[in-house]
């Protein structure tokens, strides 16, 4: 084969990782590698969007690029080498924690339709999965908090009934909720100092909403933990960021528009929630680091690619999903909408950066152990067991929200999974 046939092989496939496997041979496909070769294969494949519906009555941006979507077969190539190496397994309490969680989502959750989705979701498969090592006490504690972050955002962001008045449709008393569940956490986490957004409304009611009563448990856990191993203003602060961030989320989707790549991560980190679990990653773990080793540069690193890492590879899987339900938060459609890409272009571009956020994690990861191997007369070796554990444990969250992703019923795609690992979905 030439160069110019292997080009031509390259342009024309769908998986980039079963091509690179044919010319490479499997030994050659290194994470580097594979980023390489997606960034050749988005300079060579600058196809242009072209609508199937151009012809159509337009509605609103989000339906207009979701129905040119319809139709289409999303090709998702096998992404396990992204996370080759990194910390994966799933707890031995599973079992035990899934009636916990199941009980907690009848006990605050009123709408039984509700309760049937969020049960369905699995939760305590999601826990256990990102957190394979953890104890009991701690894993049952992120469970349940597990449980509070996702119903949350399940409350406001979801498929809007015409016929009911909920959060998802009123943006009003969302943003009431909003301020009320923020100002609720700080105070239950006893946080109760300045925040860069000080336009929270006081409390309307006496009562809290049955929902944020269920976050007893996990105040009880962060106010008992040493400030060594928790920064609880920081984990106010972020839980702050999330609870806020879905407001921008939410104009966007009841005006029918998509925001552009730079309004969507201006909220994204925020409606991720992936910062909290950075947050208590000392806490599950169970190390208690030096503070030059746990707020480092590295880590500071490593925070931020663990947050990135599972938002790229929730919009591959979830687009589907998504698409049902009129989502304006997802970076292929607005990644298509914004640069006139085609859906091939869109996805590569999104894993040539789950490549490259691998990498810069690996990076920052090495080079936090050899800072601790230069000062070996400061830390002892159980410090550095310390350091394994706590670097393992942003490993394993950012493996085990693959895994779930994959194999979850909330995005309904394990059926198109490849003999390769590679996903087929019909959209």
């Amino acid at each position: 084969m030439n160069i110019s046939q292997t080009l031509d092989y390259l342009i024309d496939s769908k998986p980039l990782h079963s091509v690179a496997k044919t010319l490479l041979g499997p030994e050659s496909l290194t994470k580097t590698t594979l980023s390489i070769l997606y960034r050749l294969k988005l300079a060579l494949t600058r196809k242009a969007y072209t609508p199937i519906a151009a012809n159509m009555e337009p509605t609103d941006e989000i339906t207009r690029v979701y129905n040119d979507l319809k139709g289409k077969t999303l090709y998702l190539p096998d992404l396990r080498p992204v996370y080759t190496g990194w910390a994966t397994g799933r707890n031995r309490h599973y079992e035990r924690l899934l009636p916990i969680i199941n009980d907690y989502i009848d006990k605050y959750i009123d709408d039984l339709k509700f309760r049937k989705k969020l049960k369905a979701i699995d939760l305590a498969a999601f826990t256990a999965v990102i957190y394979p090592d953890a104890e009991w006490d701690r894993l049952m504690t992120m469970g349940i908090l597990c449980f509070f972050l996702f119903a949350f955002d399940d409350m406001i962001d979801k498929e809007i009934d015409p016929d009911v008045s909920d959060f998802a449709s009123d943006i009003h008393s969302a943003n009431q909720f909003r301020d009320d569940t923020a100002l609720y956490i700080r105070k239950q986490l006893e946080a109760a100092q300045a925040r860069r957004r000080s336009s929270l409304i006081p409390q309307t009611q006496a009562t809290p909403h049955k929902l944020l009563q269920s976050f007893a448990h996990i105040a009880k856990a962060c106010t008992s933990t040493s400030p060594a191993q928790l920064n609880r203003p920081l984990l106010a602060q972020d839980l702050e960021d999330f609870f806020l961030s879905n407001g921008p989320e939410q104009k966007f989707r009841l005006a029918g528009t998509l925001p552009t790549i730079k309004e969507y991560w201006d909220f994204r980190h925020g409606t991720g929630a992936v910062f909290i679990f950075a947050d208590l990653a000392q806490y599950m773990a169970d190390t208690q680091l030096p503070s030059e080793l746990a707020w480092c540069e590295e880590v500071r690193v490593m925070r931020f690619e663990m947050s990135l890492q599972p938002i790229l590879c929730n919009d591959l899987f979830s687009l589907k999903k998504e698409m049902a339900e009129g989502t304006a938060s997802n970076l292929i459609p607005i990644t298509i909408h914004e640069k006139a890409d085609s859906l091939e272009s869109a996805v590569d571009q999104v894993v040539d950066q789950m490549y490259a956020s691998a990498e810069r994690f690996e990076a920052a990861a090495g080079s936090l152990r050899a800072r601790a191997l230069r000062q070996q007369d400061s830390y002892d070796e159980s410090t550095r067991d310390e350091l394994d554990r706590f670097i393992a444990t942003f490993e394993s969250f950012q493996t085990g929200c693959f895994r779930f992703y994959m194999d979850s019923r909330r995005f309904g795609i394990l059926q198109y999974r490849q003999e390769d690992g590679s996903f087929e979905i019909p959209l």
